[in-house]
């Protein structure tokens, strides 16, 4: 007899694998969005100019890593503020206030009007959805291996299931056959 699983645990996991189905997907598809619009940013009509507001140099990484944070305005007015890592040959040059050339442009992110920028001659690839997209596919696959170990615990559960006999035993050892609820026994 194989153990039971069950119902509500085999179904909850099964909807969280459709749930993370989804949302890996959404992720994935704008994230392939994002790496599309990135190779098109640098372009001379998404010119623009920023203002370095911070200047870091990032812990805990080898080789040394820099990074710069900078605002820039949208079209609509507002201010958008925007961090990239940088080499150093780029991170030299720079002083708080200074103001820089960037490729802008904006796009809508789920659901949501942003931005995406890049310093003029930065070549480190831009911060885009990637570690979310990973943390999803991760948890799609661990899933997808519940989900099929449920399914399978589930399955070979019915096909080897033994229903309890309808024979009861009583005090004196003969077994008594109960087919209705009007019987007696004797």
């Amino acid at each position: 007899m194989t153990p039971r699983i069950s119902v509500w645990i085999s179904n909850s996991v099964f909807v969280s694998f459709l749930v993370l189905s989804i949302f890996y997907s959404v992720v994935h598809f704008e994230n392939l969005t994002l790496r599309e619009e990135s190779t098109k940013l640098v372009d001379e009509s998404n010119r623009s100019f920023a203002r370095v507001q911070e200047l870091s140099r990032i812990k805990n990484q080898f080789p040394i890593a820099y990074q710069c944070h900078y605002s820039f305005g949208l079209s609509n007015g507002s201010l958008f503020e925007s961090t990239e890592k940088i080499p150093y040959s780029i991170y030299k040059k720079l002083r708080l206030g200074d103001s820089i050339q960037i490729y802008k442009k904006e796009i809508w992110i789920l659901g949501k009007r942003t931005a995406i920028s890049r310093i003029m001659g930065n070549d480190e690839p831009l911060p885009l959805l990637e570690n979310l997209e990973k943390y999803f596919k991760y948890s799609f696959f661990y899933f997808l291996v519940l989900t099929v170990v449920f399914l399978t615990l589930r399955v070979s559960g019915w096909l080897f299931r033994i229903y309890p006999s309808q024979q009861k035993p009583t005090e004196t050892g003969v077994i008594v056959v109960n087919n209705s609820p009007d019987s007696h026994q004797k």
